[in-house]
């Protein structure tokens, strides 16, 4: 270990290189475009005062600005985890991965939240359940994870030094070890914890709906089930692997814990560039693949190509052929309550 600079030597820096910079580029090139026609989409279901659109919404904008700090983190991994621009650059783009990080497992509890309240209780939290009341909920959330995450990498940053490493697992801080340590059960065992609540209670009230054909019952409860297990195997492995990694740096004298911290490192970051893959997934799980945003984008394009004098028609037959042959998944709006799925 380098004693003047709490910096674990010989860490293989260089092998992040070659799975961070491929993964990295596939979610900005399908990712970025993803959840910008997400995003766009959005707005004509936030006319229709849908109040889960407003927790799609911000998970939406979470992903953008996440994979907007991706390029610099490209940079930083091809030069071998050497940070070239500055500590308040260091700052600023460590703070907006990690809130956004975090913010995502947030509102996907609050879109599962909302969905469970809309069909099982419509009536006892109604205020929550109103476009007012769901900006409300968002901006408080994104201003305690504006200050946790703050806190964290102001932490991370005090030990700062020119053309070194930037926010990374690789030096040892003691201070923010322990406030990683404090705050997993904020970050990822309530949300998974309230997620599977969430979801499993709805699967059991679409039971109870006697209306509704099994066919549907079926497509809406496998549905519910893949975002359980994509949300757990997505970000499970690195949350584990992140706590360990914090734990031991708590538990284990400095000079002892770098043999352990070389031993998980390229797991570790293997982990992490698994769990942004639901940058490109959510847009697709929670947008693209639901029949109300698909009469969006048709919306959306017939408006545009009418705009340019194109024929609209043409323009949506050529996007949307695809797609013709493919069933999209039950809007049950119809079925068992307004706000189960947009």
């Amino acid at each position: 270990m380098n004693n003047s600079s709490n910096e674990c030597l010989f860490i293989p820096l260089n092998a992040t290189k070659t799975f961070k910079i491929p993964v990295y580029s596939i979610i900005l090139v399908f990712g970025l475009p993803l959840n910008i026609l997400a995003f766009w989409a959005l707005i004509y279901q936030l006319k229709k005062s849908v109040v889960l659109s407003v927790y799609i919404m911000n998970l939406v904008v979470a992903h953008l600005l996440q994979i907007l700090t991706l390029p610099f983190w490209m940079y930083y991994s091809l030069n071998n985890h050497l940070w070239s621009l500055g500590k308040a650059a260091c700052l600023f783009i460590g703070v907006a991965f990690r809130t956004n990080f975090y913010a995502k497992n947030s509102f996907l509890c609050l879109i599962a939240m909302e969905r469970y309240l809309g069909l099982a209780h419509p009536l006892r939290f109604h205020q929550a359940q109103t476009i007012p009341g769901a900006v409300k909920i968002s901006i408080l959330v994104w201003l305690v994870l504006l200050t946790l995450c703050t806190i964290g990498i102001e932490l991370q940053v005090r030990t700062f030094e020119p053309w070194k490493a930037c926010v990374d697992s690789s030096i040892l801080n003691y201070p923010y070890a322990k406030f990683r340590v404090s705050i997993v059960g904020f970050s990822f065992i309530i949300p998974l914890f309230l997620m599977a609540f969430f979801h499993i209670r709805v699967l059991f009230k679409l039971r109870q709906v006697a209306s509704l054909e099994k066919r549907v019952k079926t497509q809406i409860s496998g549905f519910i089930s893949l975002l359980i297990m994509t949300f757990f195997l997505l970000f499970t492995p690195y949350q584990i692997i992140s706590c360990y990694r914090y734990l031991l740096e708590v538990m284990t004298p400095s000079p002892a814990i770098c043999d352990s911290l070389r031993e998980i490192f390229v797991y570790e970051h293997a982990t992490l560039c698994v769990s942004l893959l639901d940058n490109i997934l959510d847009p697709l799980f929670y947008n693209l693949l639901l029949k109300d945003i698909q009469t969006d984008f048709r919306k959306c394009l017939r408006s545009r190509a009418g705009r340019k004098g194109v024929s609209s028609e043409a323009r949506i037959s050529s996007t949307f052929k695809h797609s013709e042959n493919i069933r999209p998944l039950p809007n049950p709006y119809s079925y068992v309550g307004k706000n189960l799925i947009p």
